[in-house]
């Protein structure tokens, strides 16, 4: 869990990349705060900056405002669009971990609580001797898994759980996206019951698909909130009771 004197917080990782951790936390942000909480928002590492799109980190700032600098919440901004290791050797810079830690416990001493979104799955290599999941590993932090519910999920989010567990990373629990439009996502009610009863994990909740995010926003949030079983992130981030 989170160290002694630091807000609790939650790292968001993914099965894969693209499976929708950014918008994830992005809703996850607005419930807390929508629930009294100030919860802060980081991306440590990102990559494909300049690609033409909206980078994570400034999305995420537009939907969970702090008065904190762009740097703070995302130390790494990377152009190459690659895993980080190979953007990071492109620009010939090695990813320091301990930057990062000081970026989150300044970010996590302003904030109730902290949400960090990792960079695609648990085994991304950072550095030559670094994976998201050691990252996870220092930052001490409890993990929510972001999973998509249909086909080829299972054994991502198997593969993910086991990962985790040989680190003795706790896990809060699963929320299941719909990155895609129907009828991709079609066996998504049986994937998502086999992959609890495998895991025994908490649901989070289920993400409908949003046509067009993050775009579409401000038309998809409340839609996208409803779908959040709120006692059960609050309780995830130490928060039993609201008052």
């Amino acid at each position: 869990m989170s160290s002694a004197g630091t807000p609790p917080g939650l790292f968001v990782t993914g099965t894969d990349t693209g499976v929708g951790k950014t918008i994830a936390t992005g809703v996850l942000a607005v419930c807390l705060r929508a629930h009294g909480l100030n919860a802060g928002v980081m991306k440590p590492i990102e990559t494909g900056i300049g690609a033409g799109v909206l980078p994570d980190s400034d999305w995420l700032l537009s939907v969970a405002p702090s008065a904190v600098p762009l740097e703070m919440v995302a130390p790494y901004r990377l152009r190459a669009p690659a895993a980080p290791l190979i953007a990071a050797e492109a620009e010939d810079l090695l990813i320091d971990v301990q930057r990062i830690v000081s970026a989150y416990e300044a970010l996590a001493a302003r904030h109730d609580c902290m949400l960090i979104e990792g960079v695609g799955g648990v085994m991304v290599p950072l550095a030559p001797d670094l994976l998201v999941l050691d990252l996870i590993h220092q930052l001490r932090l409890p993990v929510l898994i972001v999973a998509r519910s249909g086909l080829g999920s299972i054994n991502h989010t198997l593969l993910t759980v086991e990962c985790l567990k040989r680190r003795d990373i706790p896990i809060v629990g699963i929320l299941f996206n719909n990155p895609t439009a129907p009828p991709d996502n079609a066996d998504g009610h049986e994937t998502i019951r086999t992959v609890l009863q495998w895991t025994g994990l908490r649901l989070i909740g289920e993400l409908p698909y949003g046509h067009g995010l993050p775009q579409t926003w401000d038309r998809e949030r409340s839609r996208l909130m409803a779908h959040i079983d709120i006692q059960a992130l609050l309780e995830s981030v130490g928060f039993r009771t609201m008052a």
